[in-house]
């Protein structure tokens, strides 16, 4: 399990360390912006898009689990496709070849710096020591769901403004998600939330193993306090609901990005979030949920509070959606009055 864990770290680093090149060396019209369409596109923004980091920081990502674990190889997913405009997105061997697959794409000199946060040494230190006591899992019976960059609209806010100031809105809210499953049962066992411009760009890991009896969270910073009554949720909500978590005693925050807010469920910050649409993935909620396990909390479907469950890639992108919403609570203690909002026993 370790080497698995090893894996999932790395790759969330090298996804971040590209995250902040783009942030640092792309000016707007260069970073790539395009739309999405279809099945690819979340229903519940009226544009969904995806920049050349979302694609580059998946594709280097997925190098990097293949690197550390070979047999997870050919089992690593991810939300985006691995192109951008017709554009297929591929790391080379090395910096100068990389950078002259991305010159087809933007100018040579962005294209060098891209292909630098493709293959810089990572910071070995950045997420600790790792357990010696974890269980032993056969990697071979793991998927993964990859979230490059969550929050892709506060990244084009962010990268416009430059902004990488501590605050809830912009580069702060960036998360990047990598999470580990059970193929046979769909149960989550390890995640890792990396955010890439945390604490004015020199970022923070969050890792946590859960599988069987055995629960550990780690990284940089790990949870100390617990808030027991402030519930998180989008901006798309409906008043109705809280409304009714107000009325039971609750403190409704609205807060931006899937990943950051289930990040601040799983350090404590939050008790709780909940939203009640089809309006997240796997690739949202994978790597979180397995944290989240291991601090005490679950993540639940919304109609029938059970735990969600993850499967394979399939062609159908709507079949990655947590359809009937999620519940996601750092606690058990905290699930109760929330079953009391929703009428539930």
């Amino acid at each position: 399990m370790a080497n698995v864990l090893e894996a999932l770290i790395y790759a969330s680093e090298r996804a971040a360390s590209i995250a902040r090149y783009c942030a640092a060396s792309l000016s707007d019209e260069n970073l790539v912006v395009t739309e999405k369409s279809g099945d690819e596109a979340n229903s519940r923004f009226e544009h969904d898009f995806k920049t050349i980091a979302d694609v580059l920081a998946q594709e280097a990502a997925k190098v990097e689990i293949g690197h550390h674990c070979q047999n997870l190889a050919s089992s690593v997913w991810g939300e985006e496709c691995g192109e951008i405009n017709g554009h297929p997105i591929k790391l080379g061997d090395n910096v100068d070849k990389t950078a002259l697959l991305l010159s087809q794409i933007v100018p040579k000199e962005q294209a060098l710096k891209l292909a630098e946060g493709c293959h810089c040494e990572l910071n070995p230190n950045l997420f600790g020591e790792l357990p010696y006591d974890l269980p032993a899992i056969d990697d071979a019976t793991l998927g993964v769901w990859i979230d490059p960059i969550d929050a892709t609209a506060e990244f084009i806010a962010g990268v416009k403004n430059k902004h990488t100031a501590d605050s809830e809105s912009g580069l702060s809210c960036v998360t990047v998600l990598i999470g580990a499953f059970v193929k046979s049962t769909g149960e989550p066992v390890m995640g890792v939330v990396n955010q890439p411009f945390y604490d004015n760009g020199n970022g923070r890991i969050l890792w946590g193993a859960s599988y069987s009896d055995y629960g550990r969270l780690g990284g940089c910073e790990t949870p100390s306090s617990h808030n027991d009554n402030t519930v998180l949720v989008s901006g798309a909500e409906s008043p109705e609901l809280v409304e009714r978590f107000r009325s039971s005693g609750w403190e409704v925050k609205p807060a931006k990005g899937c990943g950051h807010k289930l990040l601040k469920v799983a350090l404590g910050e939050a008790a709780a979030y909940v939203v009640t649409k089809g309006t997240t993935f796997y690739w949202d909620t994978c790597a979180p949920h397995a944290v989240i396990k291991a601090r005490g909390g679950d993540i639940l479907s919304c109609a029938t509070l059970t735990p969600v469950t993850y499967m394979t890639n399939t062609e159908n992108e709507k079949a990655h959606c947590n359809s009937d919403g999620i519940i996601a609570y750092s606690q058990q203690k905290v699930m109760y009055g929330i079953k009391t909002v929703f009428n539930k026993t």
